[in-house]
This record gives C-alpha cells, structure tokens and sequence, in this order.
C-alpha cells in the first residue's frame, strides 16, 4: 500500500494500457443511426437546393420530364396582300426535334456494423461531405460537357433508345444526325450549314473572340447581356485585354474615373466566379473548363424554359433530386446505413432553341471538342 494523497505523479500509462485503444474509446462519441441518417438528409437537401438556385446553373438550364423537345426551324412565308374574293394559302411551321438522354448513377457510402457501434461523427460527416462533392461534380461535368460537345449522344445506355438523338448547338449538317436550319431574323436567312462550334488558331482569347460570340447570338435575335464561361487557366490573359472591364474587388476603393464592371465580385465554389465583361458577356471563370475554351448564351432568367439547356428527369420529377437508400443489391444490411448508397437519374441536353449557345476554341482553327473535368 502506498501512503499519502494522490497527486499528479500519479496520471501514468500502466504496465498493461494501450494507449491506442484507450484513444480510440475516448473517441467514442455515441452516435446513433438517427443521428447519421439526419446529416445525410440535411446534406441531401442542401445539395439539392443549392443546384436548382444556382446563380450558373439555373441561368443555363431548365428541367423537364419529357424526353423530347420540339421547334420551328426554316423561313417561314410571310403575309400576302389581301384581295377582296382571294382567300389567303394556309401555312404552317416547319418543326424538327430531338430527344434528351436520361442515365441513372449512384454513389456507395459503406461501413461495417463493427465500425457503426465506434463510429464517431467526424468521419462520418467526412464520408458524407464527400460523396456530395462527387454528386455535384458529377452535375458540373456533365452539363459543361454538353455545352463543348458538337456531336450527338445516342444509344440506348443515354436513355435514347436505338434511333434516338441528343444533338448540340446550331452545326453543319455533317456534324450532327439531326439537321438544323435557324429561323430566318432581322432579314437574314439561314441554312443547315450555321455553325455555332468555332475554333480560332492562335492560342489565346482575344477582343475579337466576345464581338463575334456577340453578333453570333445578336443575328438570332437574342439580345444583350450575355452570359459567358471559361478556363482559370485563360483567367489572366482575359482580364488583359483592352476591351474588357474587370469587376471591382472587395479589398480595392476604386476612385471616380474607374470603370468597373456591373457583375458581382469574386465568390468562391461550385459556380466559379466574374472577372469582367467584354462586349456585352458577363464573364465567369468557371472551374472545370478546359484551357482555350469558351461559352456563350443568352440567360432568360433562372431555370427558364428559353435557357441553352434541358435538364431531363425520371418521369414523375419537376426538380434535381439526389436520394439516399439501402442499395438494393447488396443484401439485408444489419443496420439502415450498413449498405447506404446515394442515387440519382437525370440527363443534359439541349432546349428548344438550339441557337441560343454558341462554343469557342481558340487553339486550333479545327474545333475539337473539350473535356471538362
């Protein structure tokens, strides 16, 4: 027997203590299957919401259920002088249309039922955290690869079945399975030659890249300001040119003879953020984007049905949705979140109005298509 109080001599790891395992036990934090469960919905909800309000997305998309689109396309015959017994010829639009893929993808979220009884709630949130930034990843990827992707999707694994196509922008009849004549505007006349997919040699963007993305978009009727996106990696050289007013940054005070421009500052995340504007485009740079490529459009308000793009979903849905379930191939799990697994279904193609986008590459005369990442 040892005499005396005890003090702090006496905060010793004993002969047989392992401090690991001790660790591990404080770390404990008895978190319960409830608990999980509410910070996957609360993610979940949030992803969901910030991907339908956007500032980007929304201004570039819309949703819908149906797997087709419709439009006029051609010349249409205009009006005839009226006679007093004549009767006028019947006329009527020339329409064409495409379908819109639709594919379904998942996300696996594991853990042993050993792990789940120790499991404290920092790693878990981290699992979580995770799997919504490949979720929204995933939604990034795909709408950019639309918007710099010339050829059609098809195919039954895009949900187009044997003889379906998901076309791009206005493109040369050689480009696509889905000719496209532009609606004649302002006394100009199109022809199913209009190509909207433009390479540029020389490797850099200049003034001259935003004039002709202006009158691109301007000659069909859609009108100022744009919308436009490109690479951080062209950051620097965009805020360059002479024709392009930089936005202000919150640490500067600008004085009275600085022309800025009328977009938000620089935020930071999913969307990207503005450094300028260059004849009428708004321009954002956009994570994501490849180097020497570029997109323009005109945004008619969030999630607008005239918006470039359409968002197609399982058929019952009106917004994105990504859930959480048991994977149900994976057997009986022990607990609800034994086999847990994210799942969505949706596919991006383009709206009704496939003037309304036009792409750039200011590498190479020749387009080729971008890969986003």
């Amino acid at each position: 027997m040892a005499l005396g109080p005890r003090d702090t001599t006496s905060l010793v790891m004993l002969t047989g203590w392992d401090a690991t395992e001790l660790k591990n036990y404080q770390l404990i934090d008895g978190t319960n299957y409830a608990s999980v469960v509410a910070q996957i919905n609360a993610a979940l909800g949030a992803l969901n919401s910030e991907i339908m309000s956007d500032p980007l997305w929304s201004s570039l998309v819309s949703y819908t259920e149906n797997p087709e689109v419709e439009y006029r396309m051609g010349v249409s015959n205009g009006f005839q002088d009226h006679t007093e017994y004549g009767r006028p010829d019947s006329q009527r639009a020339v329409t064409e249309g495409h379908m819109l893929p639709l594919r379904a993808f998942d996300r696996a979220l594991g853990w042993t039922w050993d792990y789940l009884r120790e499991a404290r709630l920092t790693q878990i949130q981290a699992d979580i955290a995770d799997a919504i930034k490949d979720a929204r990843d995933k939604y990034r990827v795909l709408v950019l690869t639309r918007l710099l992707k010339r050829g059609d999707d098809s195919g039954a694994l895009n949900g187009l079945g044997s003889a379906g196509y998901s076309p791009g922008f206005a493109t040369t009849a050689g480009s696509t399975s889905v000719d496209f004549t532009p609606i004649a505007y302002g006394g100009t006349v199109f022809t199913s030659t209009h190509e909207h997919y433009i390479g540029i040699a020389g490797g850099a963007f200049t003034n001259a890249v935003f004039q002709d993305v202006k009158a691109e978009l301007r000659e069909h009727g859609h009108e100022p300001p744009y919308e436009f996106i490109a690479s951080p990696t062209d950051e620097v050289t965009i805020r360059g040119l002479t024709e392009t007013y930089e936005v202000n940054e919150s640490l500067v005070a600008y004085g009275a003879m600085h022309d800025r421009a009328l977009v938000p500052g620089q935020t930071s995340g999913f969307s990207g953020y503005y450094v300028g504007v260059n004849n009428d485009c708004a321009i954002r740079i956009v994570p994501g984007v490849p180097q020497y490529y570029g997109f323009g459009w005109k945004s008619y308000g969030m999630n607008s049905q005239r918006n470039p793009l359409r968002v197609r979903l399982f058929k019952g849905n009106s917004a994105f949705n990504v859930m959480a379930m048991t994977d149900p191939r994976a057997g009986n799990a022990t607990t609800p979140v034994q086999y847990l697994m994210l799942y969505t279904q949706f596919g991006v193609g383009v709206g009704m109005d496939r003037t309304n986008g036009t792409a750039r590459y200011t590498n190479n005369a020749t387009w080729a298509d971008g890969t986003p990442t």
